[in-house]
């Protein structure tokens, strides 16, 4: 059975999967009004595919010349930038925690809650320990006395079988999560990089996986705390030869890192979207990154007869609005590789359980039929690139996204073939297809599952914490920074269900280069009205109108951003 945090993300996965994939009347009713298999009209979606492409020499798109098409769908261009932004160093929050510090709080003496109990063991540090944190409403709650005001690292001792994971709460807040790995005895179990006001603190573990046993927790002072140099990134883009537009993003993006955040929304129909529509008329402001998916362009999806116009919405965003586009693939399988039944329909074949594919196979030689079609999906994937490519636009390219989660198919297997796949893809794109104008993202969630510095430019995190909970996720923003690599790279948070508090991101030095707020239900309800259970109205219009926030009408004219 798995935690109630991987089964909301899985359940958020379906919804998201059939809301981008909609083909059928089904999906109609899950999701509301989406496009149809057909192409049926839905306001300015009666403007067709077509319209929007010349595609009468030799199958090249010239999309350049879709401007007046897509200007009287979406509206005017954009003619104003941000020519004056403060580039200057923000600095970060110091710390007064000596490094010699140490405070060890043990679990039996906190405050147990459902079914936590405490039991004697001699062998644990303080005579006893705690269990039965299983499920919701069970919690054993420390508290601290913290002398200094700073950032500290967490270190829980706990003992449970290998991958539990479970959340971590200050306060009463979710700072973020651990993973038990220690099977026979009591073992490290660290949350890194807190910030803490000198003062009282509730230190609690919640059940998200549960079944997990807690000696104690040491808290000292941070070991790899953030510094400066964190956000001063000087690896190259890993592609060379990428192209203008796409080295002008990468700078421009290394020259705000640490400084701003970037606000991100997934919005399925860029600016026609509801999400564009409620998000700037709540908060007088429009996010920046934009989201989409390219998930009906999959063989295995166009074999049932879907259509996409991710790729015009991407286009229209950078040409014309002066956003940044960030794509990911829900790759449904190959015709074949299926279940396709009951309760796992072609278009949910993202997922390893609606899914034939065995990646192990296929990487290692044993499928080369299932081998040629992955191929043969690239090869498609990369025209529809290719497009934008073209059209001269750079794109945050974020294939195979939480693999080490294994709900996916690309996740399904072990770290080594998935890897294999990443850097296969990576080679295609790059060096057959040419494609310069990506920016590749990884967004895999375990640095065993980590391709490699050559292949990557940015390294993203998904984190759907809960409701309300508006803090900077420091710890996992901490992990990336040591543990990803060897080159310092970018860090994003590529997808996340709250809106954290720039106050928080700023003050706790996790300086996300930008977030990805999911739509429904994390933004929208019902693809009508904005969703407040997640992130409050009041948050929302905070974060959208911070001074350390960048929304669209404050980026700089990105096509002629400076180089030097």
């Amino acid at each position: 059975m798995k935690g109630n945090e991987i089964m909301s993300r899985k359940i958020r996965k379906i919804a998201a999967g059939i809301c981008a994939l909609a083909m059928t009347a089904l999906v109609f009713s899950a999701c509301g009004d989406k496009n149809a298999q057909s192409g049926a009209e839905n306001g300015s979606e009666a403007v067709s595919n077509e319209a929007l492409t010349d595609e009468s020499k030799e199958g090249d798109v010239n999309m350049e010349n879709t401007g007046e098409v897509i200007n009287a769908i979406f509206g005017e261009v954009r003619t104003e930038y941000n020519e004056n932004l403060d580039l200057s160093d923000y600095p970060l929050t110091p710390s007064e925690v000596p490094a010699d510090f140490t405070l060890t709080v043990e679990a039996e003496s906190g405050a147990l809650t459902g079914s936590a109990a405490s039991h004697d063991l001699p062998e644990a540090s303080g005579g006893g320990f705690v269990n039965g944190v299983n499920q919701e409403g069970d919690e054993v709650k420390m508290t601290a006395e913290i002398p200094y005001s700073g950032f500290y690292d967490l270190n829980f001792q706990t003992m449970g079988s290998a991958g539990r994971v479970n959340n971590v709460l200050v306060d009463g807040m979710k700072v973020g999560d651990i993973t038990t790995n220690s099977t026979e005895f009591f073992g490290d179990t660290p949350l890194n990089n807190i910030y803490l006001e000198a003062g009282t603190h509730d230190i609690s573990i919640t059940p998200s996986w549960g079944y997990i046993d807690i000696d104690c927790v040491i808290i000292s002072a941070a070991s790899k705390p953030i510094t400066e140099d964190t956000y001063k990134v000087t690896a190259p883009l890993s592609n060379p030869n990428a192209d203008e537009n796409v080295q002008r993003l990468y700078k421009f993006l290394c020259d705000v890192y640490g400084k701003y955040s970037l606000a991100g929304q997934y919005a399925e129909k860029g600016r026609e979207s509801s999400e564009f529509e409620k998000i700037t008329a709540k908060t007088g402001k429009s996010f920046a990154v934009l989201g989409l998916d390219m998930g009906n362009y999959s063989l295995g999806s166009k074999a049932h007869g879907t259509d996409s116009r991710s790729v015009e919405y991407a286009y229209d965003w950078y040409k014309n609005a002066g956003g940044i586009v960030q794509l990911c693939w829900h790759w449904t399988s190959p015709e074949g590789y299926a279940v396709n039944s009951g309760d796992h329909p072609w278009y949910s074949s993202f997922y390893k359980e609606a899914s034939k594919i065995d990646l192990d196979k296929i990487m290692n030689g044993e499928d080369e039929e299932g081998y040629q079609l992955l191929m043969d999906d690239i090869d498609n994937m990369s025209e529809q690139l290719a497009r934008l490519r073209d059209a001269g636009v750079p794109v945050l390219w974020r294939p195979l996204h939480e693999a080490a989660g294994g709900w996916f198919w690309w996740g399904d297997c072990e770290a080594e073939s998935y890897k294999k796949l990443w850097n296969v893809m990576y080679d295609k794109m790059t060096n057959e297809h040419n494609l310069t104008n990506l920016i590749w993202v990884w967004n895999g969630q375990d640095p065993e599952w980590y391709p490699g510095d050559e292949t990557v430019d940015i390294n993203g995190w998904d984190i759907y914490a809960g409701n309300h909970v508006d803090t900077s996720q420091s710890g996992r923003f901490a992990d990336m920074a040591s543990n990803y690599g060897e080159k310092t790279k970018l860090i994003a948070l590529t997808e996340n269900g709250c809106v954290m508090d720039p106050d928080k991101v700023m003050n706790d030095n996790a300086r996300w280069l930008f977030w990805g707020t999911w739509s429904d239900p994390f933004t929208m309800k019902l693809g009508v009205v904005i969703n407040d259970e997640y992130t409050t109205i009041e948050l929302l219009t905070k974060a959208y109108n911070h001074e350390r926030v960048l929304t669209l009408d404050e980026l700089p004219d990105l096509q002629n951003y400076p180089l030097d």
